[in-house]
């Protein structure tokens, strides 16, 4: 009988620090629940996508504005890219004119752990691809750790993603 109860606890306790781990993202101003849900989950997708150690291979593609290789800067700060991706903050910026042009899904400042996103372009291409929204969060998690753009350019960014961290 204390054998059954022990795994029982053990089960229980393992179910909870599963939970634990997966954090859900911090979201702000979103104005549709459809829009939230369809970032909540491209950005717990990116989570799962980085968790993978190919895609890991990612931060030693690209370097700061200083030179340093991401994947040095993560040895520095201590944290782990699980670690790092958890502080990010989303923001439904759909006014932003990066927004209404259209084309944009998400956008962050170099170093900022704000990403900014498009609410209904980004809720619209989740409903298309949903693999490429998770692309594109990760694409701004690096703009987090430091890496500017243009060079190396918007397109290379994402393209070098989607080949370290795509299906």
């Amino acid at each position: 009988m204390w054998r059954r109860r022990v795994l029982a606890c053990a089960l229980v306790t393992g179910l909870l620090a599963g939970r634990a781990s997966a954090q859900t993202p911090v979201l702000f101003g979103f104005l549709d629940s459809d829009s939230r849900l369809a970032v909540r989950r491209a950005v717990e997708g990116a989570a799962a996508r980085l968790a993978r150690p190919g895609c890991q291979d990612l931060f030693a593609d690209f370097t700061d504005d200083g030179g340093q290789r991401l994947s040095t800067t993560f040895g520095a700060s201590g944290r782990s890219p699980a670690e790092a991706f958890a502080l990010l903050r989303f923001f439904d910026d759909r006014e932003a004119p990066q927004c209404r042009a259209g084309t944009t899904l998400a956008f962050t400042q170099t170093g900022s752990r704000l990403i900014r996103v498009c609410g209904r372009q980004f809720r619209d291409r989740f409903l298309q691809n949903r693999r490429t929204t998770e692309i594109i969060v990760i694409h701004e998690f690096l703009h987090t750790l430091g890496l500017g753009e243009n060079p190396p350019t918007s397109q290379a960014i994402t393209e070098r993603v989607a080949i370290r961290c795509g299906d």
